[in-house]
């Protein structure tokens, strides 16, 4: 077998063990996603058909996408439920879910909506299309395109995952790290096959195409050879006296010249050729006292073999090397490489280094006007670019396709002058001067001293995304941005652990009174999350990164369910009163949550008036036409709707009137304020809003209440029901009962 690996032919007919393309269509036009559907039932590439998911908002997008990792493409209406829905969606897929291989082709047919230029520049798509543009067949056109891009790119990076796991496990094997080292180690170990004491030698790197055989340079000497180390062979010659260096001489070129091994009296020449791998053949001299006998002979003679064959691992291993660690359209270091040089440094070295990255903002416009060749030669021209530029790095790699990295001592790091002035300068490529546009983010290793180095990479491709959102030029990744964003990945980490058992979880409830009486009207359901270390994680930290990242319908569906074993529990001791509960944003409009509310009281008869789903006024009023009709069809079903921190939002008179709710919260702010400076304008607000609640017929509920002088002026101005800590606090179950049976 004269290769590595033997690839089979490129099947043009699907097994029955191969799936189907998995293609994600984001779209809230249902009847063009119909039409979508119906372009591509009979499309089929490499013998495999397409299955087309669909999603309706950004909000299920991302659902689908955090339990599918199969997709290959994503068809993207960019405008949905809001004008950045798909912007929102896009950055989930890159910065939070780290999806960058999936094939994004955003559409848009919303008269007016020109987001083309926002598009290209700013977000990593593949390519962009007005629907009007769109034919039938230019969409089949562009469908398989994209999917030919994605199963490339796929095996691609499978390749390489395997081919450095290849290197590292092959190389630890082996424990000999580059060819000098193996040579050295073949050196000590004929003198120890041959059992001859005394024995020295030397090994010489000859490439193909030399000039002259004596400037081969000497790569390995022991015994000595040793002082010859990194001279050339020529200078072998002046250890001996004239007549053994005119028989040394005359050896080696023989060795040479005949590919074969010579054997001569206190001497012998070895010849290796792994020029078929890497260009190169090995001479190896080895001196010894006395002439060798035929047993000793016969020894090194097979040695010799396993020598030959080690040669031809090492070309072996440095090629795979190169595939592992090389990014093959620059011939630059990739990432893997960057990742594992860091990773052999010192703790000190490490803590005196700033990673700098070199984002190329104008890589994908390149591609989509001027073809892939073409952005790539302008990616690999900024690579030497930035090389020529700041000289004074030690490490050089390609982070990703658009950016290259480079890593600094701190004494050597260019300062944002320097950084501004190279942003100002004009790049040459093909004999033309190519104004780049690029970001620049900077980081010092010593800001992340209690994060693994895996984690650092991770944070600051993280953080360089939120610089390119940012606008800025020169970025800087600061300590307390670095650790803002581990600690959203300890708690994305640790949340998706928790979910898998849920027992972490809990809900607390706070009581809702009669402000007359004190008597306990119903109770909101508040969640909470105890991590491992035993502390609270705010549900203002941990909910914004399960909407970000996919997981909130598994909370919401969560706290659907613990809702109902609390009214069960409730009614259990003798107390049947309603139980409000929050819904994440994304979620309020999911048809999974919709469906396993009405399943939930339909299967455990649940009385629908003891569950009151709460939203707040900005999510009511921004998805009015898209939540509104679902509000109200839990409230035929007899569920209570409450708008929760009403007066904060932006509601209009027209959407109050048709508001789908039975309850609203005074929001704490202005309860708050009745006792501020500004008292006597949160006295209207609070006045008005009591005005409102009862020409719309809703139920009046105050939060926030905390002092006697709160109670007393919402009571006298018109408000019946409130919660606060003047009252209670929110309650775990035990303590609630305990509370219920004094009050």
């Amino acid at each position: 077998m004269n290769e590595l690996f033997e690839f089979s032919a490129e099947e043009d007919t699907a097994g029955p063990s191969q799936k189907n393309w998995v293609v994600l269509s984001v779209e809230d036009n249902q009847p063009y996603q119909d039409v979508l559907e119906s372009a591509l039932q009979e499309v089929s590439f490499k013998g495999r058909k397409i299955e087309l998911l669909r999603a309706t908002s950004a909000a299920s997008a991302a659902t689908i996408l955090s339990k599918r990792q199969d997709i290959s493409l994503i068809l993207l209406d960019i405008v949905m439920e809001t004008d950045d829905a798909g912007f929102y969606l896009i950055d989930t897929i890159r910065n939070v879910i780290g999806d960058e291989l999936v094939r994004i082709v955003v559409l848009t047919g919303q008269p007016g909506v020109k987001p083309h230029d926002k598009a290209i520049n700013e977000y990593n798509i593949s390519e962009y299309w007005n629907k009007t543009d769109l034919s039938a067949d230019k969409l089949k056109s562009v469908v398989v395109s994209n999917l030919r891009t994605w199963q490339i790119s796929q095996q691609l990076q499978i390749a390489r995952r395997g081919l450095q796991m290849i290197v590292d496990a092959s190389r630890s094997l082996t424990a000999r790290q580059d060819t000098a080292e193996f040579a050295h180690t073949v050196l000590e170990e004929i003198a120890r096959v041959i059992n001859v004491p005394n024995t020295g030698g030397i090994v010489c790197i000859v490439k193909t195409g030399i000039e002259s055989l004596q400037l081969a340079p000497i790569v390995a000497a022991s015994s000595h050879f040793r002082e010859l180390i990194d001279a050339r062979l020529e200078n072998v010659f002046s250890i001996y006296d004239e007549d053994r260096k005119q028989r040394v001489e005359k050896a080696i070129f023989e060795a040479w010249q005949t590919q074969q091994h010579i054997f001569e009296n206190g001497f012998t020449l070895l010849f290796f050729d792994t020029s078929e791998h890497d260009e190169k053949q090995y001479l190896m001299l080895v001196d010894s006292p006395h002439a060798l006998d035929s047993n000793q002979l016969n020894l090194l003679q097979a040695f010799a073999e396993n020598i030959s064959s080690g040669f031809v691992n090492q070309a072996l291993m440095n090629k795979l090397s190169q595939l592992a660690y090389l990014d093959t359209p620059t011939g630059i270091h990739n990432f893997n490489w960057l990742a594992k040089e860091l990773g052999q440094q010192s703790t000190y070295h490490i803590n005196n280094s700033s990673l700098v990255l070199f984002r190329l903002l104008n890589y994908d416009t390149a591609e989509i006007m001027a073809g892939h060749d073409y952005a790539t030669k302008m990616f690999k021209a900024f690579c030497l670019f930035i090389n020529e530029q700041l000289p004074k790095h030690y490490l050089l790699a390609v982070w990703d396709r658009e950016t290259v990295a480079l890593v600094f001592t701190l004494d050597n790091k260019p300062g944002e002058d320097k950084l501004k002035a190279i942003r100002n300068t004009t790049m040459e490529m093909d004999e033309l001067d190519i104004q780049l546009q690029f970001q620049v983010g900077t980081m010092d290793f010593k800001d992340t001293q209690s994060l693994s180095l895996a984690e650092v990479l991770v944070l600051a491709n993280t953080a360089l995304g939120k610089a390119r959102s940012s606008g800025v030029d020169v970025y800087n990744f600061d300590y307390a941005l670095i650790q803002r964003l581990a600690n959203r990945m300890r708690i994305l980490t640790a949340l998706k652990k928790a979910l898998t058992t849920r027992e972490a979880f809990f809900l607390v409830l706070q009581p809702k009174v009669n402000l007359a009486t004190g008597k306990p009207v119903g109770f909101e359901a508040l969640l909470r999350w105890r991590m491992e270390d035993n502390t609270l994680c705010p549900p203002s930290e941990f909910i914004p990164i399960a909407e970000a990242s996919g997981l909130s319908l598994e909370i919401s569906e969560m706290v659907v369910a613990k809702t109902i074993e609390v009214i069960q529990r409730l009614q259990a001791e003798g107390y049947s009163l309603p139980v409000s509960f929050n819904l994440a944003n994304s979620d309020v409009v999911s048809p999974i949550i919709f469906n396993e509310i009405h399943r939930c009281i339909d299967e455990q008869e649940i009385d629908a008036s003891l569950l009151d789903i709460e939203v707040t006024e900005t999510q009511a009023t921004e998805d009015y036409t898209v939540i509104n009709p679902l509000l109200r069809s839990f409230i035929d079903k007899g569920v209570g709707v409450s708008i929760d921190d009403f007066g904060t939002g932006y509601s209009s008179l027209s959407q109050l009137a048709d508001l789908a709710a039975t309850t609203i919260k005074l929001d704490q702010k202005f309860v708050n304020d009745l006792t501020a400076e500004n008292k006597d304008k949160a006295l209207h607000i609070v006045q008005m809003i009591a005005r409102l609640a009862e020409r719309f017929a809703f139920k009046l509920i105050a939060e926030g209440v905390e002092t006697e002088e709160q109670r007393q002026l919402l009571m006298e101005n018109g408000y019946q029901h409130a919660q606060g800590y003047y009252f209670a606090k929110p309650m775990p179950m035990d303590e609630l009962l305990d509370w219920l049976a004094k009050t």
